[in-house]
């Protein structure tokens, strides 16, 4: 059966949230309340319209966000979910109009405007609070009892009307760019749906000022345009997060392109090393692929996994020394004198690595101790047993491994069979016996063994598993606006 394209599946849930508006909008007239009249519904709707048409660039990219949702806030708890959906959707309606979206945007953003409006105006009504609530009538007084009960019951339908919408986006932007809709959902709202429920504080004022104001003589009633204060407050309020924002995307990244600069310069230290002896080219690749294979299997967090996997392409970096080049080349066996030398390595590797921050502790400390056995007669230290980290133990199960399974001067690779045999044989002794175990069940790393070259495409291999957090910004169809 072929599956939906991308636009096909976009056009259905768009439809799917037109569906939804309208029928909230049919479910809640009956109980629609008292109608509030020509000004209320218009003065509403042109000044969330405004809103609308002046939106502030919240990120790189397209997002940008709307203050409307304070009059669409306000709209319910004033006049119930009928005609906040009602306003909401005439101003929602018109304003990307206005902006000259494309036909599905506006279907898009109207409808699920509509649907968080109405169930949060619901959610407000079912939980015990009253169109308008008293709190908010000049001059009237309340109990305290009934205070907290409006204004919790506010701002739950305030924090369902966020969820709601984001959630409605999340899942937009998911389907037009192909991405997770948790990863989607926590990189465009977590960031902002905390500040978003503060500022719907503000619908209460504005809810307040409307009521001052409504008086039909006159020309008092104008008054209530005086929103506009505290709602440039908050306009402000937010370009300084867009502000906020827009450095944490520059520091993304500028995080990203250094990374992949110290990428870069390990992968060319390993290769270096690697070049001088035809017999280990590609054995901190393959090691690390091993490592990582047994981490996994051995159930480590995915953090871990790549500590481990990244320990392991470095081990043996601190080989790029210059006294370790003739002893490399050597034909021979070494000396005593020479074999003490080359048992420096792995601490001159611990100190290259550590030179990067993002290396120091378990990685630095994997990349010192990979040469330890679990008896204790292992170097740099001769740690034991569990004293040696967990890392520098699968390392040198991988190491051991590689060698085994690549051909040497003096012998040829050796098979599956042979290398669990010779695991076993020093299990307890020089390896950890829980990852031998782990390592001679493995099928991964049987099929490793049979294929030197499974899952080992490219230097970067093994550094890319330490990733810096996702941009926070998406070029999307359906990222006109931070919250639509």
């Amino acid at each position: 059966m072929r599956r939906p394209s991308g636009i096909s599946r976009i056009n259905a849930y768009v439809a799917l949230i037109v569906a939804l508006a309208a029928s909230g909008i049919l479910a809640t007239s009956p109980i629609r309340g008292a109608n509030p009249g020509t000004w209320a519904v218009a003065v509403f709707a042109l000044i969330a319209l405004l809103l609308e048409g002046s939106a502030t660039k919240l990120r790189s990219g397209n997002a940008v966000g709307s203050l409307a949702f304070i009059l669409h806030l306000s709209s319910f708890v004033l006049f119930g979910p009928f005609w906040a959906g009602l306003i909401t959707g005439v101003s929602t309606l018109a304003g990307q109009l206005v902006n000259g979206n494309p036909t599905n945007r506006v279907l898009f953003n109207t409808g699920q405007q509509v649907i968080s409006v109405i169930v949060a105006g619901s959610l407000y009504l079912s939980l015990g609070g009253t169109a308008p609530p008293t709190v908010v009538i000049p001059g009237l007084g309340v109990s305290f009892a009934i205070a907290i009960k409006e204004l919790l019951s506010f701002f739950a339908g305030a924090f369902a009307y966020f969820v709601l919408n984001s959630v409605m986006v999340s899942g937009a932007v998911a389907i037009s760019t192909g991405r997770t809709f948790s990863a989607v959902w926590a990189t465009n709202t977590l960031w902002v749906l905390g500040y978003d429920i503060a500022a719907s504080s503000f619908s209460l004022f504005v809810s307040w000022l409307y009521l001052y104001f409504d008086n039909p003589a006159g020309l008092s009633r104008f008054g209530f345009l005086a929103v506009f204060a505290p709602i440039v407050v908050i306009k402000h309020a937010y370009s300084k997060l867009k502000t906020l924002q827009q450095l944490f995307d520059d520091l993304d990244t500028a995080h990203e392109k250094l990374e992949q600069n110290v990428r870069e310069q390990l992968a060319m230290m390993v290769k270096s090393i690697e070049a001088r002896d035809p017999y280990t080219s590609g054995h901190s690749m393959r090691v690390a692929a091993v490592s990582k294979a047994i981490a996994i299997d051995f159930g480590l967090s995915h953090e871990l996994v790549g500590e481990v996997e990244n320990a392991a392409l470095l081990h043996d970096v601190g080989k790029i020394h210059a006294e370790f080049a003739p002893l490399l080349q050597k034909e021979g066996k070494l000396t005593p004198e020479e074999w003490e030398i080359m048992k420096t390595h792995s601490i001159k590797s611990a100190e290259l690595v550590g030179l990067f921050s993002r290396f120091t502790g378990h990685v630095q400390d994997s990349v010192r101790h990979h040469h330890e056995r679990w008896d204790g007669l292992g170097y740099a230290d001769g740690v034991a047993a569990d004293a040696i980290p967990l890392g520098a133990r699968i390392i040198m199960i991988a190491d051991t491994i590689d060698a085994m399974t690549t051909d040497r001067p003096y012998r040829k690779a050796l098979g599956f069979d042979a290398v669990v045999a010779e695991l076993i044989k020093h299990k307890g002794t020089q390896f950890d016996p829980r990852l031998v175990d782990c390592a001679v069940n493995s099928v991964t790393i049987r099929r490793m063994i049979a294929e030197p070259n499974l899952g080992v495409s490219s230097v970067d291999v093994g550094l890319q598993i330490v990733q810096s957090a996702p941009l926070r910004s998406y070029d999307s169809f359906f990222l006109g606006r931070r919250r639509s």
